[in-house]
């Protein structure tokens, strides 16, 4: 009896590159939700910054793994931040330039013909 075997895919390296940066700010996010309330510096409820790089965590391990649902997920992402990054601009009058640019690159890259390719081509029946 065989085991059944997910498709090989070959992601671009940039999408491993994403995948990194996003475990490295899951990372941040999870060590600032213990230590933000420790030190009672914390602007924002501990769990708020837990799910928050949880999300990181899960979108990043689904990118290295070239999952669908992770590619929406990441121009999802790219797309709610992007409106956060304009409000926080116009309310409060603060420079999210960098912010927007970053994301707007990222946003970009996924959707490039070469990376959109590899996450939305269709899965070869398994034998």
């Amino acid at each position: 009896m065989s085991q059944p075997t997910v498709p090989d895919r070959k992601l671009p390296r940039g999408v491993y590159a994403l995948a990194v940066l996003m475990f490295l700010a899951g990372g941040a996010l999870l060590l600032a939700s213990v230590a933000l309330p420790v030190l009672g510096s914390a602007a924002v409820p501990w769990y708020v910054y837990l799910l928050y790089g949880g999300y990181f965590l899960v979108v990043g391990y689904g990118l290295w793994s070239g999952r669908r649902w992770a590619y929406v997920a990441t121009l999802l992402m790219c797309a709610v931040l992007m409106f956060y990054q304009f409000q926080s601009a116009l309310v409060l009058g603060r420079n999210a330039l960098l912010q927007v640019l970053l994301l707007v690159a990222v946003a970009v890259y996924m959707l490039q013909p070469a990376v959109r390719a590899a996450f939305l081509r269709p899965s070869t029946p398994e034998s």
